[in-house]
């Protein structure tokens, strides 16, 4: 099982974006990800997360393991305490909802000339 995402982790991320030279204070494409043995539940909370302003970038079947996986994606500016509790909230809704796992998040600049990190 894949490592919660904690308070700590984000403090990092944030520390290396800023370095790098990214605009913390600007909104960003923040990518978050889910995954499950079958697409139904994926489907369900996909639904329910597009109500709260989530676009559904996909959702597909990965090889070898043959497990589904939601994307979801949402430009928005995040603070390190509002990152940590979307993802304790990610966490949280997996639980309830018996998906397999919350899988954490990615970010990309909304300029796409932009270096990723």
């Amino acid at each position: 099982m894949k490592k919660k995402i904690t308070k700590n982790d984000i403090e990092e991320l944030f520390s290396k974006m800023r370095k790098a030279g990214w605009d913390m204070e600007q909104e960003l494409a923040w990518g978050y990800f889910f995954k499950h043995e079958t697409s139904e539940p994926l489907k369900i909370i996909a639904a329910e997360l597009e109500q709260q302003g989530f676009e559904v970038v996909d959702i597909n079947q990965s090889f070898p393991d043959e497990m589904y996986w939601l994307q979801l994606e949402k430009i928005e500016q995040h603070s390190i305490d509002t990152l940590d509790k979307t993802n304790q909230c990610f966490y949280q809704l997996a639980r309830q909802k018996n998906i397999n796992a919350y899988d954490g998040m990615d970010v990309s600049p909304l300029d796409l000339d932009s270096e990723l990190i």
